[in-house]
């Protein structure tokens, strides 16, 4: 993608690429990471402005969302947490953040295990979604 387009960590360039996540930890060691390919923006305080938790992103947009999910199976309460039936703001904060595309990042097969409302029809909505693309 940067090789296509270097304006996504040109830093005198608008934001292009958010990425997101409903964790903290996997917010920061994901600016740690992108960092060393010259992706993490950061402000005047050092503090990343591309990359960061889904409520730090209420209000902004960006063309393109990657949404970083994160949990493993040993941490089921905190996937459900983030994604869970009781709590839809998370994915729909997430969602919203996207003005053209928006990519879920995570373990499709222990997220369904969760039974939840939310993963189940944003599931169905993407495949609805790759069905029609494709024809």
């Amino acid at each position: 993608m940067i090789v296509e387009n270097p304006d996504i960590i040109n830093k005198q360039k608008k934001d292009i690429i958010y990425v997101i996540s409903p964790f903290k930890n996997v917010a920061y060691q994901l600016s740690k990471e992108l960092n060393k390919i010259e992706f993490t923006r950061y402000d005047k305080k050092g503090k990343p402005t591309n990359i960061g938790t889904v409520h730090t992103f209420q209000g902004k947009e960006a063309p393109i969302v990657f949404f970083v999910l994160g949990a493993d199976k040993k941490c089921i309460g905190a996937a459900n947490w983030a994604v869970g039936t009781d709590n839809p703001n998370i994915m729909n904060v997430a969602v919203t953040r996207a003005k053209e595309e928006f990519y879920i990042i995570g373990d499709k097969e222990m997220y369904l295990s969760l039974n939840s409302d939310v993963i189940n029809d944003t599931c169905k909505i993407i495949e609805k979604h790759n069905m029609n693309t494709s024809l």
